[in-house]
Formats: structure tokens, C-alpha cells, sequence
């Protein structure tokens, strides 16, 4: 049964223009990189708030907020340890904004952001906007810039299919308009490691998605990720397959066989992929357990997933 909490309704005289909401867990230092920039677009607008939700980290990002945020940024702590989702929810329930940001505090955005991504909302339905992103490693060095998928900021009209076949969205790379999480519902609780993929499809299913056909935020990648330890495990596949059979009960009944044998052969090149990128790092035995999930999901693929 789908475990999805409610985000509580904000009166439209209580709304600002901009949420930016930073749920953090022992990243202060990557909190410290991200702040100034977020700063520089948005403090100087009586539109917007940034609040930080720290979840029981232990270095200190109250310092970081404190010591840059310049009384423009509230530190809110977790009453206890709620965990990745528990905090995406808090940070939900938190924001009062008609755009809601919630950007990872180990993620970043480039210059331009929330001006190109308001702009690209503005007189549109569309639920909610989504920008190409940078990937980096934990050095900010470039690994990979995520592509177009359409030709020029626009509707994305065929959002929904793509999302149910993979997750096509980094966390910092797209923006909501709260009324659509008021209505659809916050993150699941009950896939712990796949509920942003759910949160994509969901808003797909609910409405239209902008696409900004422009480089505006970064997501970074580094080994203390939960992503990084679950590759070492292959728990990362599994849950893509739990996924899969969530997502694709969003669709028509008449889309859902045909899209589900397509997730389940993106999975196969994916973890494919995976296993050979841990072989070359010298990682065999994450290598082995992706290999193994790659088989599991091909011999998955001419039954395909009952949503």
C-alpha cells in the first residue's frame, strides 16, 4: 500500500514567492559551497525564504548557516533523526512558497538559476520545471552534463513516458509549485531510495512538466552517498525494480506492459553499465553484484512487471 503523507495546505497570503529548502546530513562543508550562491540569487528579495533542516548531523551546519548565512537563512533542526525521506517531508511541511526548491545540501546551483526557472514557469500549468544539470565529484571536478530532451525551453510532452521508464530528473535540477505538492502528496515512505523517481512520475501524471533547456544546477556525486553504498550491495538495481512496478501504475493500463519492458531493459544496460565502471575501478565484488542484478532483470524482461 503506498505510504504518502500529506503536505499540509499554506494560505495564499502566507505565501512568498520561493522556498528554498536544504535538508542536510553531515555535509557542512558541501552546505558551504552551495549557501553563497543560493545567497548572492535570492537574498536580496523580500519574495523568498532559504531554510536549512539539519538531520542530526554531527558537523555542525548551524556554524555554516551562522557563519554565511547573513540573517537571511533559518536553521531548523529535526526534533530527532528522521532520515533521508522523513526529512524531504519535514522540508515540504516547512516550505510556504509557490516554488518549492529542495536542494540537497551536498548539491549546488550555477548562476541564473531561479531567475531561468521562474521565467520558465511563468504563465504556464506546467506542475513544475526541470533544468540540465552538471554531475561533479566531491572535488567539483566535471563528470558529466545530463542532456537535452527537447530542443529549447518548453513543455516536455512526452515527461511522463520517460520518467516511468527512468529516472530522468536530479534532485537539484527541478522546481515545484507547492499547490501540486499540496495535491499529489509528499515523497513515499515506503520506497526509501527510489521516492524521488516516484515524486518525478507522480507530478508527470499530475500535470505538465517544463523542460529548461539550460546547464543551471549542479549534482554531485562522492563515494559517502547513499547512491555509492548501495551499488555495493546491488540494492541499488533491486530497488529500481520495486520501482519500476510503482511508477509504471501511472500510466494508462494500455501503456503499462510495453513501458515496463523498456524500464526493465534500461535496468539491464544500467546495471550493466555499473558493473563494468566498479571493474575498472578495481571494485569486484560491486562489479559481481551488479552483474548479477543485470541477469536478473533480463531474465525479468519477456514477463516484464504486473504494476
Amino acid at each position: 500500500m503506498a505510504q504518502i503523507v500529506q503536505v499540509p495546505p499554506v494560505t495564499a497570503g502566507d505565501r512568498p514567492r520561493w522556498s528554498v529548502v536544504i535538508p542536510v546530513h553531515n555535509c557542512a562543508d558541501y552546505l558551504a559551497q552551495a549557501l553563497p550562491e543560493v545567497l548572492a540569487q535570492l537574498a536580496g528579495r523580500d519574495d523568498a525564504e532559504i531554510i536549512v533542516a539539519d538531520d542530526a548531523s554531527t558537523d555542525d551546519p548551524g556554524r555554516v548557516v551562522e557563519r554565511l548565512g547573513g540573517g537571511k537563512v533559518v536553521f531548523s533542526p529535526n526534533p530527532t533523526h528522521l532520515g533521508a525521506i522523513g526529512t524531504f517531508n519535514r522540508c515540504l511541511e516547512l516550505s510556504r512558497g509557490e516554488l518549492v526548491h529542495l536542494l540537497h545540501g551536498d548539491d549546488g546551483v550555477l548562476p541564473g538559476f531561479y531567475a531561468g526557472m521562474e521565467r520558465a514557469l511563468a504563465g504556464s500549468d506546467a506542475v513544475a520545471a526541470v533544468c540540465r544539470v552538471q554531475d561533479i565529484d566531491g572535488d567539483n571536478e566535471l563528470l558529466y552534463v545530463t542532456k537535452s530532451y527537447r530542443n529549447g525551453t518548453g513543455i516536455w510532452p512526452d515527461a511522463l513516458d520517460a520518467f516511468a521508464v527512468s529516472n530522468r530528473v536530479r534532485a537539484p535540477g527541478i522546481v515545484v509549485r507547492r499547490a501540486a505538492y499540496e495535491r499529489i502528496g509528499g515523497y513515499r515512505t515506503d520506497l526509501p531510495h527510489a521516492a524521488d523517481w516516484d515524486m518525478w512520475t507522480r507530478l508527470a501524471a499530475s500535470g505538465p512538466i517544463m523542460f529548461v533547456d539550460e546547464v543551471l544546477a549542479l549534482y554531485r556525486r562522492h563515494g559517502s552517498s547513499d547512491t555509492s553504498v548501495r551499488v555495493q550491495t546491488g540494492e541499488n538495481v533491486r530497488e529500481r525494480v520495486t520501482a519500476i512496478g510503482v511508477v509504471s501504475g501511472y500510466l494508462p493500463a494500455e501503456r503499462r506492459p510495453r513501458t515496463t519492458r523498456k524500464a526493465l531493459a534500461y535496468a539491464v544496460v544500467f546495471a550493466g553499465r555499473t558493473a563494468l565502471n566498479q571493474a575498472r575501478a578495481g571494485n569486484w565484488a560491486a562489479a559481481g553484484h551488479q552483474a548479477r542484478e543485470a541477469a536478473r532483470c533480463a531474465l525479468m524482461l519477456p514477463r516484464g512487471i504486473r504494476a
